[in-house]
């Protein structure tokens, strides 16, 4: 039998395919059990919008809707959520919006419901919503309009260009200061209005889940990792002229877009790199290695044999459009590129090298494989071979494995979205050996839950165990917008502390889209990446 009871509020039986997804993950959990659907008709806290307003943004919507991925048009479209719940295994209970709060009290609670999650615009005040569960009553908000409202999710950031859009998990009041705000995340925000709402959906489902299972195993003494407050004021629903001006800034970063592919202009990435003893360095003293016509090199770590440096990076082809690993060392003030380490079917980034019992082992990125995989030097520099498939069957990137304590960690960006963004999440998992095929997942996962640093851009493990994860940061269609250096102050199998260190913006190339989403230092040396546009 499962321990919690949950009850779904929601204001109509016709609901988005999000609301679906979370019914059939919480029909899988262990714990919870969906026990009833409270369907109330007519909300009490979200006036109905404008004619004008309706017109405008419902054809706003059929236009974009084009634009989106089956999956998440699949989110957006609209059905009978009983169809979604396992029959004769929950209850139905239809509630009056104008009812006494008193009548919808006492019916809610003969079912004896250990938490209600409102999923959309709630539909019932919160004179009702008073004593219906023994956890309270959940809300999600997005765009930070208010707690009521998701009619114009993600609408805001996408129209104000802002790099971040934030959703966040509320437990609901006697009144709006009452409120607690239980977890609050954020993702890069998307281009288009649509797919942005999706992707704020889709988070919210994700926050719920997270914060149910971490319900489950609070007795375990678990705790998730802090908030960071993103969000400014909340704002008023958009009127019919922000459809107007949001149309007419898409139509221009549109005709942008089109004029840099019509003249072949391309962010292209390339490599910088210093002798240094210091982990940072003024970058303008950087030697650079310049890719040839038609790639780019990015991604680099370097690895000192023999007190000689290599430099092991992404050398992605335009044409090809995919990645491989190619090597080149430093010497008599030059580059000398040695050749490609890794061809495979698919593309490879992020090459990660680190030593074990003597053996040279690198963790390329083989995300277009559906893995994490683990190769071993066999002749140094450039013949590897497969020793393991670390993790199988999984959406992740920018891997990096590293002693820390008793264990080997493995620190990854997975995508849980499938495919939407590897950027906004960090995991962690931990093990015995490098070369295991049982990792651990972290207590507290995902450890890092905010776009501005999830994505691993590198790493510095000093001899005395000091560990500084590099980040990236990314921007409003800017793709790697800086870097930040984070030190970890504590990392145990249900513990995960880090210190947010500062961005470092590529401003010192004084260029159009200048960018740097890589940095790594091992041996005296540093490397790192920067792009522009050419």
């Amino acid at each position: 039998m499962k321990t919690y009871r949950v009850g779904l509020l929601v204001d109509g039986y016709e609901q988005p395919g999000w609301m679906h997804e979370m019914v059939e993950w919480l029909r899988h959990s262990q714990d919870f059990d969906v026990a009833a659907l409270l369907v109330m008709s007519g909300s009490v806290n979200e006036r109905s919008p404008r004619l004008g307003v309706r017109a405008l943004f419902g054809t706003l919507s059929r236009l974009e809707a084009r634009l989106l991925p089956a999956k998440q048009r699949d989110m957006l479209a609209c059905h009978d959520l009983r169809d979604s719940l396992p029959p004769g295994e929950v209850a139905v209970l239809l509630l009056a919006a104008d009812a006494a709060a008193a009548d919808a009290q006492d019916e809610v609670a003969a079912l004896e419901l250990d938490l209600v999650v409102t999923l959309g615009a709630s539909p019932a005040s919160r004179e009702q919503m008073a004593g219906w569960a023994r956890l309270g009553v959940w809300q999600l908000s997005y765009s930070d309009i208010a707690v009521a409202t998701s009619r114009y999710a993600g609408f805001w950031e996408v129209y104000q260009r802002e790099d971040h859009t934030t959703v966040k998990l509320w437990r609901v009041g006697a009144r709006v200061e009452d409120d607690e705000l239980l977890d609050q995340r954020s993702f890069n925000t998307e281009v288009f209005w649509l797919k942005n709402q999706a992707r704020a959906f889709s988070l919210g489902n994700f926050m719920v889940y997270d914060a149910l299972q971490a319900l489950a195993r609070a007795r375990q003494g678990a705790a998730p990792p802090g908030m960071q407050i993103m969000s400014g004021q909340r704002r008023d629903n958009p009127a019919e002229w922000n459809s107007a001006a949001y149309i007419a800034r898409q139509a221009w970063l549109m005709s942008d877009l089109i004029v840099r592919r019509v003249m072949k202009r391309n962010v292209r990435w390339r490599i910088g790199m210093f002798p240094s003893a210091r982990q940072q360095a003024v970058v303008s003293e950087a030697m650079v290695l310049q890719p040839p016509k038609g790639r780019f090199f990015a991604d680099p770590f370097v690895y000192t044999q023999d007190k000689k440096p290599y430099i092991f990076f992404e050398d992605y082809d335009f044409n090809s459009r995919k990645g491989t690993i190619s090597v080149a060392t430093y010497s008599d003030g030059a580059f000398r590129l040695l050749g490609t380490a890794l061809n495979l079917p698919y593309h490879l980034s992020f090459p990660y090298i680190f030593e074990h019992d003597g053996i040279t082992y690198m963790v390329p990125e083989t995300c277009g494989n559906r893995s994490i995989e683990l190769w071993k030097c066999t002749d140094f520099p450039l013949k590897w071979e497969l020793d393991v498939n670390l993790m199988t069957n999984i959406s992740a990137v920018d891997t990096i494995i590293f002693k820390h304590g008793e264990y080997w960690w493995l620190l990854t960006n997975i995508d849980r979205t499938d495919g939407q963004s590897h950027c906004d999440e960090l995991f962690a998992f931990f093990a015995d050996s490098p070369r295991s095929t049982e990792w651990t997942p972290h207590a507290c996962n995902p450890i890092v839950r905010n776009p501005m640093r999830a994505r691993n851009a590198g790493i510095v493990v000093s001899p005395g165990g000091e560990v500084i994860r590099c980040a990236q940061y990314q921007g409003f269609c800017h793709y790697g917008k800086g870097v930040s250096l984070n030190r970890i102050e504590e990392l145990s199998p249900s513990t995960y502390v880090e210190t947010d260190g500062e961005i470092h913006y590529a401003n010192f190339l004084r260029k159009r889209h200048a960018s740097m989403h890589h940095w790594h230092h091992q041996g005296g040396h540093t490397v790192f990446d920067f792009a522009y546009m050419e």
